[in-house]
């Protein structure tokens, strides 16, 4: 499927050592200069722009208080000259929130050398900020 398609197949591992909760294994496909970012209002606690693996560090702890994801999919691989574009689905609430989202995202990946480089999440934004809210 993805033979001929080399950052769709980078990208495949960043998602699959995403949903093995494999940490480690995703700092591992960063460039040290990685710009990590969710396109979002700021009174979400993770949107915002990481640079660096420290800051993504900071990112992935972030998430691990506030995010309880209950269903993750990926719904396709596109693969492009810089990169690759990854349309998924995710399900769950933030933690003493009750109200549940369930949206679809596109994140985009820069990938140069082997090694993703910018990374991108757009999402329903609007849908995120009322399950926060509530």
């Amino acid at each position: 499927m993805m033979k001929n398609k080399p950052h769709c197949q980078i990208a495949k591992k960043l998602y699959d050592a995403f949903l093995a909760g494999d940490i480690e294994g995703i700092y591992a496909l960063l460039d040290p200069d990685i710009v990590w970012e969710l396109v979002g209002v700021k009174e979400v606690p993770h949107f915002g722009v990481y640079r660096g693996i420290d800051e993504v560090k900071g990112f992935f702890k972030i998430i691990s208080e506030i995010n309880q994801v209950t269903g993750f999919e990926i719904l396709q691989y596109t693969e492009t000259e810089k990169g690759a574009y990854v349309e998924c689905r995710e399900q769950g609430h933030f933690e003493g929130h009750p109200k549940e989202f369930d949206l679809r995202s596109c994140q985009i990946l820069e990938i140069k050398n082997g090694r993703i480089t910018h990374f991108t999440i757009y999402q329903d934004t609007a849908q995120m900020l009322d399950a926060w809210r509530s």
